[in-house]
């Protein structure tokens, strides 16, 4: 007699729904497509002829090559440029100091087209330095060697050093 009685009563509900329409059922949600993977765009060459690019500096008025008399002058600065790498020792000689000036024989420097060393000064006495050099400056490759000055004479006297040591930098 219970079963009939929930029966009926669920039978009496329904009957008075009977008046209202049926809801439509909720349309599905339309199937998200899968991201493809995102290509690369091929490289595009620079439209910009003053553009300068990190391995070709022959543009860039910073690394415009210099001469002081019959060695090419390099830059001396607080930090490697971009692009160039510590060069892990002195291969031709030691360095000359005169007047300030402290003058280097470097390999990758017959045909230079570009300033491709700079000379980045420590603190002390004797002055601590390293070279940076781009090697890309020079289209001989190794096959030259050119003769390099860089004007330290502000490191000299700040450091009150009369003397040079060359020392790579432990990262």
């Amino acid at each position: 007699m219970q079963r009939s009685l929930v029966l009926l009563t669920l039978l009496s509900l329904a009957a008075c729904d009977g008046d209202k329409p049926a809801a439509a059922p909720a349309p599905a949600a339309p199937a998200t497509k899968t991201a493809e993977p995102v290509k690369p765009e091929p490289a595009k060459p620079a439209t910009d002829p003053a553009a300068v690019s990190t391995n070709d500096r022959s543009k860039d008025p910073a690394f415009a090559l210099k001469k002081d008399g019959n060695n090419y002058v390099g830059l001396v600065l607080d930090r490697c440029p971009d692009g160039t790498r510590i060069a892990d020792s002195l291969r031709d000689g030691e360095p000359q100091l005169a007047d300030g000036k402290m003058t280097l024989k470097l390999t990758y420097g017959g045909c230079p087209r570009w300033t491709g060393f700079a000379v980045v000064p420590g603190e002390g006495s004797p002055l601590p330095f390293h070279l940076c050099e781009d090697i890309a400056h020079d289209t001989c490759e190794m096959a030259g060697h050119a003769t390099w000055v860089f004007d330290i004479g502000d490191a000299l006297k700040k450091n009150n050093a009369t003397a040079v040591t060359y020392v790579v930098p432990r990262h």
